[in-house]
């Protein structure tokens, strides 16, 4: 199967890969193309920027969370009357989830995918140290297909000029574009990015980023090594149903500017066999009639007060817990079911359901690849049962009565080090954020308990 792809990667976090690949998305689907983008890696963040880029929602590649023919069948299932793929590495294109294998890495990805590498890096200060570096990512696997290379943050004509020429002469590494320091409006915050369903001025800051990478960076040399991208192999997707002829179950999930933190794939792997009913936790009172909940990762914290004024909501959200429909809840879910959020601004009040209490604070309290074994059964994993993911998360929790746990920590934080998942009737809140196409009986197991309510 022929599709035009490549791999924008960087030598780290935090060169600029973000700017290059958003700006080349929309500079492409200003010119015409269908692009359709993807993340490497377990990231929400950047995938809601290519959706505003692109009108396609993103989808994550992830090597230590999915097998090679997951990552193969979502990449190409959802290329799909598109014309390019273009797909956005994380930190650096070699870090991996041990430091010593290629598991998780971008490298690992590229490969899979068999597509060919940009690589961005940041060369501010730089000229002939920029040869030794670029030099290094070339040599240190042959088998990823380095194609070219993107110097950004140079400070003058002068030096892109030297940077380019020792990078050329002494790396052997084609430039496919030298951008100088721009002052880009990107606002961070403690995990990445603000989210792009957060800036009013999303149009605007697209194309300038797209009018950047149009001026420094050879798009017709990037597309024509995209298309020269060798065949994948054919694919033959699951047999089971894509959906079932009658949809009687409906699962509330909670996305916005709070809740955005969802895999594309989570969605569309639950809407196979349910309808999905998309709720605002602070605009929305009352609960629509369904039959379980999905509350995701975000940023309560940010709007704890708000969340905290929608009381009308929280006793609905709560009374729907009691009732003993399941609710599932990552991460700021798990905040927001607690009793009460604690920032810097105060502490308020939750839903209360669980029996936590949960506190920010300005150091990360646990980040990384996340591997869990089920201590006993629950909504979403049968007893024993494996489940990966990763965690990032600046909150720290304090129980506040007795807490029954659905899962064993073998790699990762949780709730103490040890334990993650608590239950309560059936609902189950995680810190850890699964990704379902690492195990799809993850959802066909949530559904089911979805329909015995």
């Amino acid at each position: 199967m022929d599709i035009p792809r490549v791999v924008i990667a960087g030598t780290s976090s935090k060169v600029g890969k973000t700017m290059i690949s958003i700006g080349l998305m929309r500079l492409l689907v200003n010119r015409g193309y269908k692009v359709q983008p993807y993340k490497v890696g377990p990231d929400f963040i950047d995938p809601g920027f290519h959706h505003l880029a692109t009108g396609r929602y993103s989808r994550n590649l992830d090597s230590f969370m999915l097998s090679r023919q997951a990552i193969l069948e979502t990449f190409v299932r959802n290329f799909r009357g598109a014309d390019i793929a273009v797909v956005e590495g994380k930190t650096g294109l070699y870090d991996s989830s041990d430091a010593i294998s290629e598991k998780g890495s971008v490298a690992e990805v590229s490969k899979i995918l068999k597509a060919p590498v940009v690589l961005v890096a940041n060369v501010e200060r730089l000229n002939r140290t920029a040869a030794a570096i670029m030099l290094g990512y070339k040599l240190f696997d042959p088998d990823v297909r380095l194609e070219g290379a993107i110097l950004n943050r140079v400070g003058s004509e002068r030096h892109a000029g030297k940077v380019k020429k020792a990078v050329e002469k002494l790396a052997g590494i084609r430039v496919l574009g030298v951008v100088p320091r721009k002052k880009v409006k990107m606002p961070y915050r403690h995990l990445g990015l603000v989210t792009a369903y957060e800036r009013e001025d999303m149009g605007e800051l697209l194309d300038s980023i797209a009018e950047i990478v149009e001026k420094h960076v050879d798009i017709d040399a990037i597309l024509e090594i995209a298309e020269k991208a060798p065949p994948l192999d054919a694919l033959v997707e699951d047999g089971e149903s894509e959906a079932e002829t009658e949809k009687r179950v409906k699962i509330g999930v909670l996305r916005d500017q709070v809740f955005s933190f969802y895999y594309q794939d989570n969605l569309d792997e639950l809407s196979k066999y349910a309808e999905l009913v998309f709720l605002n936790s602070l605009k929305d009172k009352k609960l629509p009639d369904v039959d379980a909940l999905y509350i995701g990762g975000g940023f309560p914290e940010v709007f704890a007060e708000e969340l905290e004024k929608n009381k009308r909501l929280r006793e609905e959200i709560y009374e729907f817990c009691q009732s003993g429909r399941p609710v599932y809840a990552e991460c700021g879910g798990l905040m927001y079911l607690g009793e009460s959020l604690e920032t810097s601004e105060g502490e308020f009040e939750m839903v209360g359901f669980l029996p936590l209490k949960t506190k920010m604070y300005e150091k990360f309290q646990a980040q990384g690849y996340s591997v869990y074994r089920a201590s006993k059964p629950c909504i979403i994993a049968r007893r024993n049962q494996k489940i990966v993911g990763h965690e990032f998360h600046y909150s720290k929790p304090t129980l506040t009565g007795k807490a029954d746990f659905a899962f064993r920590v073998e790699r990762g934080f949780g709730i103490d080090g040890r334990k993650d998942g608590i239950m309560k009737e059936n609902t189950l809140g995680c810190y850890i954020h699964v990704h379902f196409l690492s195990d799809r009986s993850i959802a066909r197991r949530f559904i089911k308990k979805a329909k015995k309510k």
